[in-house]
């Protein structure tokens, strides 16, 4: 990495950590210039913006993403459908290890006024995982487990559907009164549930063979994110 790209990073990794633990609407550029010790020259060198950085962030957790799936997928043996499902849980929004980024997202992009944003994460995380699932799709065509036609077109579908199910989750999490959380958990499992069959169903795959995320663990992460003590507090960008 050349030293303008080095800089960049360090901007962006200085950024994540003071975003996670002061929050995003609190942390000012002048924090991340003084926690840098750099000029405001050297910072809007690189950013524009606070927004603008926040989408560097989210396009760099993208990149790491993509390594994770593909690790993942390689460790999974030879099978598509397990590596369908490495994909699946490796790439997962909802997990506790992830709980600082996802409730980060929460707080700045989960809003009716943030749908630019949105948007923009999707097409990030698609770009970047969309080569590794057009591999297990069409291993999967091959071996005559995943039956559905046009093979070539099913990774986008399917990453757009999973991609809607997150924006449902965390919509619903976000509620303004926020649900009960007797309510708010069954109802996200059965949205999980239906989204898994779904997706089964547009591969033509063996009925119950996938698995988008661990119910468990779905349940254990909306329960940390959801507690009153880190229920994220909903603010403008």
């Amino acid at each position: 990495m050349v030293k303008g790209g080095q800089r960049r990073q360090t901007i962006i990794d200085t950024a994540e950590r003071l975003f996670y633990k002061k929050g995003y609407e609190q942390t000012s550029v002048q924090d991340i210039i003084d926690a840098l010790n750099y000029s405001k020259g050297g910072f809007y060198h690189h950013f524009d913006s606070k927004l603008a950085l926040l989408c560097a962030i989210c396009e760099s957790r993208a990149a790491r993403t993509r390594e994770a799936v593909e690790e993942a997928v390689a460790n999974a043996g030879g099978d598509p459908v397990d590596q369908l499902n490495a994909f699946f849980e490796s790439g997962a929004l909802f997990r506790e290890d992830n709980l600082d980024y996802l409730s980060l997202l929460l707080r700045v992009a989960y809003r009716d006024d943030a749908s630019l944003m949105r948007e923009k994460i999707k097409e990030y995380s698609l770009n970047a995982t969309l080569p590794t699932l057009d591999k297990i799709i069409l291993a999967g065509s091959r071996e005559r487990v995943f039956l559905a036609p046009h093979q070539d077109l099913l990774g986008e579908l399917i990453l757009r559907l999973v991609a809607q199910l997150t924006d449902d989750l965390a919509f619903r999490i976000n509620a303004v009164p926020p649900p009960a959380e007797d309510d708010l958990l069954p109802l996200m499992l059965d949205k999980l549930e239906l989204y898994r069959h779904a997706v089964e169903r547009v591969l033509e795959a063996p009925f119950g063979s996938v698995v988008l995320m661990s119910a468990q663990k779905l349940a254990a992460t909306v329960r940390i994110v959801y507690h009153p003590v880190n229920r994220p507090v909903l603010g403008r960008v």
